[in-house]
């Protein structure tokens, strides 16, 4: 079945996870770092959590029927089948999201592997038939594109708003953004900071500019 790829605004949203161990430290810190309001519900939590303290609301107890309510999202992370049967129940009734960890059968989306620097988010997905390639290929993302990207594509935006406020012509407002997108400005940053990258910016883009 073919999947139809989205990026979720989850800021500010419940987002519920059940299960308190290494899977859902994971689950949980991706999340926080989208701005969602988690909830984590588990008896116990792994040690790691500790680090996440006051970011999260946390439930000491088992899973019960109802705790989705309100929520937008809900990752079952447990290792206890009849959980994460009663879980999927409760998500599918309320005709919400929901992601049971390594059960693709069981979820109607799937979390890819994500690279992120900056504003570049670079997501890989195995449609949930491998997640450890999935978390290979991402590792590899990683090497060929280093912490320059997030600047590189702030001083992309900059660039291209200054193009679109002062190039009226269409095609040469089309021609110069496509050689400004083929910068390698990330090296540039990379070889000389940002007065290096600046200056390769404003080569390609001030013959348009005059």
């Amino acid at each position: 079945m073919a999947l139809y790829p989205v990026n979720l605004k989850v800021g500010g949203r419940l987002c519920v996870i059940i299960g308190g161990g290494r899977v859902a430290l994971r689950k949980t810190e991706g999340l926080l770092d989208c701005d969602a309001e988690v909830k984590v519900i588990a008896p116990m939590l792994d040690d790691e959590f500790a680090r996440l303290r006051g970011r999260f609301e946390y439930i000491t107890r088992p899973y019960r029927w109802g705790d989705l309510d309100g929520a937008f999202l809900a990752i079952a992370a447990t290792d206890d089948e009849t959980t994460n049967r009663a879980v999927e129940e409760e998500a599918h009734g309320r005709h919400m999201l929901l992601n049971v960890v390594d059960k693709p059968e069981q979820c109607n989306f799937y979390v890819p592997s994500v690279v992120r620097q900056g504003e570049l988010m670079i997501s890989v997905s195995t449609g949930g038939e491998l997640p450890a390639l999935s978390r290979r290929l991402g590792r590899q993302l990683q090497e060929q594109f280093p912490e320059e990207w997030g600047r590189a594509l702030e001083l992309w935006g900059k660039a291209r708003q200054r193009v679109l406020a002062r190039v009226r012509d269409e095609e040469k407002k089309r021609k110069c953004l496509t050689e400004l997108a083929a910068l390698d400005l990330a090296a540039a940053l990379k070889a000389g900071g940002e007065v290096a990258a600046q200056a390769e910016i404003d080569r390609c883009i001030s013959p348009y500019l005059a």
